[in-house]
């Protein structure tokens, strides 16, 4: 029996039979994506009519496929017909494709210009120059395109595409390639002197992120090595103002004034902004954070000539918020960014959620973001980005009472850099303040609070950091430079007056004086805001504190505890916990006595150096240990013989033995009177101990 014959259907091998239908057959497969008719028939330069005839006829054989969306060619006759057009042929038609849609279409524009430079070579500098820097073009495709095209440009126009291609390498997140292409570019020397100095200055701030000293130093070169036009000069004196304002160094307000006359006698809007950004790093680095916010708010990010710099102000502003504690304007700035910025510009981002995270309490939930972005960044991780994620893993670590986990992230990370290309790696020194042994990282703390001299920016992303900077430098018996750190937090507070600021301020100054009702202050103007583990340490803070009634510590301790249950910090509420069954057996022992009188009477500072001196040890050592002076620990004394009614230390001891012993079982967490009355804020595992001596 025969075979049936073929049913009819569309031939895709069937080539075009006619001129018209090679031409517009070309048109569809050059095209990159679905095109209308009108665009075929512009491109093909062919009447409507013959076009719609053509267009007709290769549908009705499966060359052609309309779906609605606009006309796309078969796969397979694509790749042949493509395969078989001479190079010049296939450019020309790219490039007429991109002349077509310069105006509508930008971003296919630009990539059917790089598909003709690539075919033939040759380049449309007009073309090139308004399809690169578009804003709707990818960064990445217009460094592309200008590299391109490079090979057919003349010196100057070389040297102008190779800044342009090298800023939209930066954006695109191809930050290594955009050095690498800087570098050979100087290598080769084949620029004058004033595009020598462009190219140096350039290279100088793609260094910036990374290693801040090599940055300064080309920059200071291409100024006084090569001498450009004062068209330019505003520019590598703002670029080198605000590396120099980021870092902290001593040249930065001449460099300020350098640019600011600069700019006024050559306006140019890219060193506008980057002198707008120096100025609003030098208010940061002062503690001005509302001086900050007023110049961020003169630019306009969306503008296309500061499209460079759009990441850098938006960054900033949300680091102003932050620092603000306007957590809430924080999170939609936040969201809005990671829509509008480049991919480049997300590791910052999720850098600045992380604190934001932080600085709220949602600690889990900024671990877990921290993490993601580190196993996955979305853009290229600068080394301050990379160190503000890690350290805070590392907060959360210690706050879940994980202290070897960030111990080790922070050993790891943190490399042996001098001043200033340490700086990237502040947060990480601001982490290592947390650690309830402080004697882990001495040089760490140490150089925190010498950061802190240059600059406030390390303590202000997260609110919690300069008040546990200040206790951590108690605890190494460093009270110099505790003094020095909560005057520099004094310094912010005055000149950004917030509810946030004057409770941190407050909170890290009482623990200096030592002085309860600085503390309170604190916690109260601490409640007005929404920084959780601030408010939840300076309670803690006050529990510990020796002036206050056991009543009042108890009350601020179970708050603490139950502040830091909710935001999941285990750790510190272990802790938290620990001081409160120390301070119930301090109640027990003192419970029979009649309140005003007697033991009840007894501060918890006055109970702890009474069970050291009851025990043996010298006024000499008390201070030692408790890290009080002399005349400290005898004032004290004459206060606990008054309320006590005896005169000498063996009345104490036969009183203080004497004292009803707590419950069976009560004394298995040990109540070491050294861990007892320890600075405010001390870790009770950090007091250093001190033999017994004789009276």
């Amino acid at each position: 029996m025969a075979e049936p014959p073929e049913a009819a259907g569309p031939h895709h091998d069937d080539p075009p039979s006619t001129a018209a239908e090679r031409s517009v057959t070309r048109a569809v497969a050059v095209a990159l994506g679905p095109c209308r008719l009108g665009y075929v028939q512009r491109l093909t330069g062919l009447p409507a009519p013959e076009v719609a005839d053509a267009v007709v006829a290769l549908t009705a054989r499966g060359v052609l496929t309309d779906d609605g969306d606009g006309l796309t060619v078969a796969a397979a006759v694509r790749d042949r017909l493509l395969g078989g057009l001479p190079r010049s042929l296939l450019g020309d038609l790219h490039r007429r494709a991109a002349r077509l849609l310069a105006d509508s279409d930008p971003s296919r524009a630009a990539d059917h210009l790089l598909s003709a430079v690539w075919a033939t070579g040759e380049a449309d500098p007009e073309l090139v120059d308004q399809l690169a820097t578009a804003a709707p073009v990818d960064p990445s495709t217009g460094a592309d395109l200008l590299l391109a095209a490079l090979t057919r440009a003349d010196a100057r126009t070389r040297t102008r595409w190779l800044l342009t291609a090298s800023d939209l390498l930066v954006l695109a997140g191809r930050s290594t390639e955009a050095l690498d292409l800087l570098s050979a570019e100087l290598a080769a020397d084949r620029a004058g002197g004033t595009e020598r100095a462009l190219l140096l200055g350039r290279l100088g701030a793609g260094h910036a992120a990374h290693r801040p000293s090599i940055a300064l130093d080309q920059l200071r070169r291409a100024r006084s090595e090569h001498p450009s036009g004062p068209e330019h000069r505003g520019w590598l004196l703002a670029t080198e103002a605000s590396i120099a304002c980021l870092v902290g160094h001593p040249d930065a307000d001449g460099l300020l004034c350098g640019a600011g006359r600069a700019q006024a006698a050559h306006p140019s809007p890219p060193a506008g902004v980057r002198l707008v950004l120096a100025r609003a790093a030098r208010a940061i680095s002062l503690g001005a954070v509302h001086t900050a916010r007023d110049l961020l708010a003169t630019v306009d990010p969306s503008r296309p000539a500061v499209r460079g710099e759009a990441a850098a102000v938006r960054t900033e502003r949300i680091t102003v918020q932050l620092a603000l504690g306007a957590y809430e304007d924080a999170a939609v700035a936040l969201d809005t960014a990671y829509a509008d910025l480049p991919a480049a510009a997300r590791p910052a981002l999720a850098a600045l959620s992380c604190l934001r995270l932080l600085g709220v309490g949602e600690l889990l939930e900024a671990d877990a973001q921290a993490r993601l972005t580190l196993d996955r960044p979305a853009g290229p991780l600068t080394d301050e980005a990379r160190a503000a994620l890690l350290a805070v893993r590392a907060e959360v670590a210690y706050r879940l009472g994980r202290p070897e986990a960030a111990r080790t992230l922070i050993d790891r990370a943190h490399p042996e850099r001098p001043w200033p290309d340490n700086v990237p790696y502040a947060p990480l020194r601001c982490a290592a303040a947390a650690d309830p042994d402080p004697l882990r990282h001495p040089a760490l703390i140490r150089t925190a609070a010498e950061d802190l001299a240059r600059s406030a920016r390390p303590v202000l992303l997260a609110a919690q950091h300069g008040p546990r900077l200040v206790r951590a430098l108690l605890l190494l018996g460093d009270l110099q430079r505790a003094r020095t750190a909560a005057g520099h937090l004094t310094r912010v507070a005055d000149r950004t007056p917030v509810p946030l600021w004057r409770g941190l301020a407050g909170h890290a100054d009482a623990l200096v004086r030592r002085d309860p009702e600085m503390l309170r202050a604190a916690v109260r103007a601490l409640r007005t805001t929404g920084a959780g583990p601030a408010l939840a340490d300076a309670l803690l803070d006050l529990a510990r504190s020796p002036r206050v009634r056991l009543a009042e510590a108890r009350a601020a301790g179970e708050e603490a505890a139950a502040r830091y249950g909710r935001t999941g910090a285990v750790g510190d509420q272990a802790r938290a916990e620990r001081w409160l069954h120390r301070l119930d057996l301090t109640r027990r022992r003192s419970a029979p006595e009649a309140p005003g009188h007697g033991l009840a009477a007894l501060t918890a500072r006055e109970a702890g150096i009474a069970e050291l001196l009851a025990a043996g040890a010298t006024k000499q050592q008390v201070a030692g240990r408790l890290y009080l002076s002399f005349h400290t620990v005898d004032t004290h004394l004459r206060a606990i013989y008054a309320k006590l009614g005896i005169r000498s230390r063996l009345q104490l001891a036969r009183l203080w033995d004497g004292r009803e012993r707590p419950a069976a079982g009560a004394d298995r967490v040990p109540a070491a009177p050294a861990r007892l009355s320890g600075p405010p804020g001390a870790s009770p595992s950090a007091a250093p101990r001190s033999s017994r001596g004789a009276g």
